[in-house]
């Protein structure tokens, strides 16, 4: 039991660093690159590759320029050790497990990339949507036909939104003279609807779409409130969507709360 859960930590820790070195280099190249300082751009040294390993060790600073290894990187790898544990404890057989990590990995790196630079990229959601459109087409609880028409779901509802968004941003930026550059959402979260449609299929959709509408609209309104009593609120401040949708994709795909399923109908 004990060397398993030494190689589940181990996987994690991997999956952790393959994540990392994506969500800092696809933003920018649109290419997988080596761990690198994110200031000067040279080559961390190998046994920094891992943010936990370097945050451990006197190598988190770059050896050319000094730069720290931003915090998040061991976050995510100490993260995802933790996914990597608890999905095995939950559910040791194999195939499963491999599964349900992959789809925490996919997740996360959209969610990190959304984060960091307002961005959802499709050389991520591209693969992603081709992925769980197989997955969940073999996988005899969902079928192609579900599989498909929850990513169709995704896609249409969120267009419809996306297009709406757009035109009521140029109303109001008629109306008050200046063009506003910021949408409530892009086609890149289009593109994550779909994702999650295809991920958690029909009706599950409609479950992951509604709580991840609802948590951004709370999130939303205590920032507000927030921004307000220190008399710093601006209208239109963008907000990412994306770790939303990913939160309530995740509830649903996990199955979420017994109590709250009930109290929202799914």
């Amino acid at each position: 039991m004990v060397p398993m859960i030494l190689l589940i930590v181990i996987f994690g820790l991997l999956l952790g660093v393959l994540i990392n070195a994506a969500a800092s280099s696809l933003p920018s190249s649109r290419m997988l690159q080596k761990p690198h300082c994110q200031a000067c751009g040279v080559p961390r040294r190998p046994h920094a590759w891992s943010g936990l390993l370097a945050w451990l060790s006197p190598g988190r600073d770059c050896a050319y320029c000094g730069t720290v290894v931003p915090v998040r990187e061991p976050i995510v790898e100490l993260l995802m050790i933790s996914a990597s544990v608890i999905l095995y404890l939950t559910d040791p057989q194999f195939l499963h497990w491999l599964l349900d990590l992959a789809t925490v990995s996919i997740f996360t790196l959209i969610m990190i990339i959304d984060l960091e630079h307002r961005l959802i990229l499709h050389i991520v959601s591209v693969p992603a949507a081709i992925y769980f459109a197989v997955v969940g087409s073999l996988d005899s609880s969902l079928g192609v036909s579900r599989t498909l028409i929850g990513g169709l779901i995704g896609f249409v509802f969120f267009f419809l939104l996306y297009v709406l968004g757009a035109f009521f941003a140029r109303w109001i930026g008629r109306r008050r003279g200046a063009e506003i550059d910021e949408v409530a959402f892009g086609f890149g979260d289009v593109m994550l609807a779909m994702v999650i449609g295809l991920a958690v299929g029909f009706p599950g959709v409609f479950g992951a779409l509604l709580r991840g509408i609802i948590l951004a609209g709370v999130f939303s309104f205590l920032y507000m409130v927030v921004m307000v009593v220190r008399k710093q609120y601006e209208a239109f401040t963008p907000i990412p969507y994306g770790p939303f949708l990913i939160l309530g994709a995740l509830w649903v795909y996990f199955r979420g709360d017994p109590a709250i399923e009930a109290v929202l109908g799914y």
